[in-house]
């Protein structure tokens, strides 16, 4: 099943772990630091999967509640949020 995941990370080169991200799956950046993904895999196997030659880095990656959010965000957001729900 899939499910959506935060991932926050200060990474040093940006280019090269956006495309891993995009790699996993379907994304959305939003942030310079934030994207959601939409994965099979749990944060783990992300974090294994994004974190080869970044293990110094600072990342954290959780599971998001598709079906219980609210605030204020770029439209694209909510249309990613809603595509998936």
């Amino acid at each position: 099943m899939k499910k959506i995941y935060l991932i926050q990370a200060k990474i040093s080169d940006n280019q090269a772990f956006d495309t891993r991200v995009k790699s996993i799956g379907t994304w959305i950046k939003y942030f310079d630091n934030n994207w959601m993904i939409e994965s099979t895999l749990s944060a783990k196997e992300i974090y294994g999967k994004l974190s080869v030659g970044f293990e110094n880095e600072n990342m954290f990656i959780i599971e998001l509640n598709k079906a219980n959010y609210w605030g204020r965000m770029n439209s694209k957001v909510w249309d990613y949020l809603k595509d998936r729900k």
